[in-house]
């Protein structure tokens, strides 16, 4: 990556853009951009998008509401102990 490149990733990353925006916008595959933002997180400060909840498997109120599911019947159905 050259060093404009690098620029434009931390920028448009902090930004909440989407990796293949940004991809788009440097030329290059939006695999290429998510690998060098995952080995490159601590150096440049770029947090986690996602929620350590989300990627723990924990379903917070928010995505209950958002959900087309009645997720808490289903959680409330897997959790119950069947005789």
């Amino acid at each position: 990556m050259t060093r404009q490149q690098i620029e434009v990733i931390v920028a448009m990353y902090k930004e909440d853009v989407s990796y293949s925006e940004i991809a788009k916008v440097i030329d290059k595959s939006e695999h290429t951009v998510k690998h060098w933002v995952r080995n490159n997180r601590g150096e440049y400060g770029l947090h986690r998008r996602r929620s350590v909840k989300l990627t723990q498997g924990v379903l917070s109120e928010a995505l209950w509401s958002d959900s087309k599911w009645n997720v808490k019947l289903g959680v409330e159905f897997i959790s119950r102990r069947w005789a």
